[in-house]
């Protein structure tokens, strides 16, 4: 059996890739949720788990002021931002096409090559959030 095919989402690798707010921005002009026929695509070039994340990410940057957001992007993530950004869009804030291809070229690099990402202890916006209520439920942040 080959287990390339049989990989469940859990399984699937993904690279870590920061953005600057104005990154994100950029990648949410073009990211989309769905494509019409995108069944007939090997890796369609929209996806609606990273159109979502991106949005957590610019609502976790613009609520706390956040410069900048790491996302854990899969080769099929890579890809959808590959196929709509292209190296000459900017935005009037002034993120680049060029530079954010750049990031993404040396994430699917190290993907690829199977170099292996620190060894930190970095959470997702969501799981933060979670773990931050459940905190303040159990009374452990009160004053």
């Amino acid at each position: 059996m080959n287990r390339r095919t049989t990989r469940t989402t859990a399984e699937i690798e993904r690279k870590p890739v920061t953005f600057s707010r104005d990154e994100l921005w950029l990648l949410h002009d073009f990211v989309r949720h769905e494509l019409p026929e995108s069944r007939q695509w090997r890796y369609p070039p929209a996806s609606e788990e990273l159109n979502e994340e991106i949005v957590v990410a610019l609502d976790a940057c613009e609520t706390h002021e956040l410069p900048e957001y790491t996302l854990l992007l899969s080769k099929g993530d890579m890809l959808v931002i590959d196929f709509f950004i292209r190296r000459d869009h900017r935005t009037p804030e002034g993120a680049s096409g060029k530079n954010l291809l750049l990031k993404i070229f040396r994430a699917r690099s190290e993907l690829s090559s199977g170099l292996v990402e620190h060894e930190g202890n970095d959470f997702a916006y969501r799981e933060v959030r979670k773990d931050a209520a459940a905190d303040y439920d159990a009374g452990t942040n009160a004053g």
